[in-house]
């Protein structure tokens, strides 16, 4: 896909999920008798040593541990048959090779395998599957694995459901990712950081300051991750003075030196609520050297206007947007076809083309004809031409999107009855009945 491009990834509805309680473990330990093969596939149980053994590993050959970074409780196999076990052993070497070619639907098979043989992966494990379904943006497939964990014999280790709680809300589900964070057993403060962060990327500002209300209420001492997601929530709902307070509470209250995220963070508040000056001061007074990112944040609210590189004159525009059509994919013509009627129903509900959001220098009919042809606007036609109505379409694209496609998806979102949910290479947008989840501020 060329730079710039923007995919469609259909959405799907999530079932409730339920409560689940975490056993304390006994005293980090692992004690295992000598016995033969046969005796060994009859079952096992046990707890692996913190600081070194965390998981096990069960052959032909007898029992060998493998090293990891966490401890977690190893499940109970209840195995009946040899064969069973040489089946599910199978499935547990086909599972781990598929994790590392990346195959997320190959690997959910292998562990069903396995699971029918009384086999169940580690903790560990799923965090590794469920990585890999955020990295390729396979929503069903992540909540499947989730559901396995779910029916494991030994209760899921907390970080998995804080992979979980990440894992929805970097793909726009912020609301099973809640339901998570809201059911799980117990919270550490990286399940706080997760959801304030995932909240506030997601455009809910309001509600990551809420979570963050109560994580103070109940006694988890925040840290520097807590606080650049807090200023970042404060910059969803253009609290700037909240946001400046939580920036000297920082270090006043919890003794936490700003690092350079934290003034990347608040200069973007402060510019994005036009207040130039104090964010000037702000780093003129910063005890450290500015990154580049800063200067960057900075001169993005500074500028008097877009510029841009001048290129030819209407002819050459409009031929060139003639030769990409004609070069389309089927797919992509009707893609095409469907967005130029898209076009006149948006602009019969009142949308009118910003053709400032167009760097060159053609004239206004060219400008209208480039925006209309912009990689999240193709993306939207694709996913309605080939998903059922009232499906929730997420679009991922790898540039901040601009202003008219903003507008044109706003009212595109009231027309359809539907929710279009739209990552930009800076945060979400949740584009439902004519409104977004920014309020235009972004």
């Amino acid at each position: 896909m060329a730079k710039g491009a923007a995919n469609f990834i259909s959405f799907c509805s999530i079932p409730g999920v339920r409560n689940s309680t975490t056993l304390a473990p006994e005293k980090p330990s692992f004690i295992l008798s000598q016995s033969s093969f046969h005796e060994l596939v009859g079952g096992c149980v046990g707890y692996v040593n913190y600081r070194s053994i965390s998981a096990l590993k069960v052959t032909r050959r007898g029992f060998h541990a493998k090293q990891r970074k966490y401890s977690m409780p190893i499940s109970k196999v209840y195995q009946h048959k040899a064969v069973n076990f040489q089946v599910g052993n199978l499935a547990s070497l086909d599972f781990q090779r598929f994790c590392r070619e990346g195959k997320a639907e190959a690997a959910l098979d292998a562990m069903n395998e396995m699971e029918n043989n009384g086999v169940f992966v580690d903790s560990l494990d799923l965090i590794e599957l469920l990585q890999i379904c955020e990295d390729m943006k396979l929503l069903k497939t992540g909540k499947r694995v989730f559901e396995y964990a779910m029916r494991s014999p030994s209760k899921p280790h907390i970080a998995v459901f804080n992979k979980v709680v990440e894992m929805y809300c970097k793909l726009g589900d912020t609301s099973y990712g809640k339901r998570v964070f809201e059911e799980m057993p117990e919270r550490n403060l990286d399940s706080w950081n997760k959801m304030l962060v995932g909240l506030a990327e997601n455009g809910e500002g309001a509600e990551a300051l809420r979570i963050f209300s109560m994580m103070k209420k109940d006694g988890v001492r925040p840290d520097e991750f807590t606080f650049v997601a807090v200023i970042m929530a404060c910059q969803c709902v253009g609290a700037v003075e909240d946001g400046q307070e939580h920036f000297v509470s920082m270090s006043r209250d919890y003794g936490i030196t700003p690092s350079m995220e934290h003034y990347v963070a608040i200069v973007d508040l402060l510019g994005k609520s036009k207040k130039i000056t104090e964010a000037k001061e702000l780093i003129a007074n910063m005890p450290i050297e500015p990154s580049s990112r800063v200067w960057e944040t900075l001169e993005k609210y500074s500028k008097a206007g877009p510029s841009g590189l001048k290129l030819s004159n209407k002819k050459k525009v409009m031929d060139m947007l003639v030769s990409n059509q004609k070069k389309a994919s089927p797919e992509k013509s009707k893609a095409l076809k469907k967005l130029r009627s898209l076009s006149k129903e948006v602009k019969e509900a009142g949308h009118v083309p910003e053709s400032r959001h167009v760097l060159h220098d053609h004239d206004h009919e060219a400008k209208e004809k480039t925006l209309l042809y912009h990689s999240e606007r193709l993306a939207v036609a694709c996913g309605l031409i080939n998903t059922p109505p009232g499906t929730t379409l997420r679009i991922m694209k790898n540039l901040r999107i601009c202003g008219d496609c903003h507008n044109f998806i706003k009212i595109l979102s009231s027309i359809e009855k539907r929710e279009i949910i739209v990552r930009d290479i800076k945060r979400f947008h949740h584009f439902k009945d004519g409104k977004c989840s920014c309020r235009d501020y972004w």
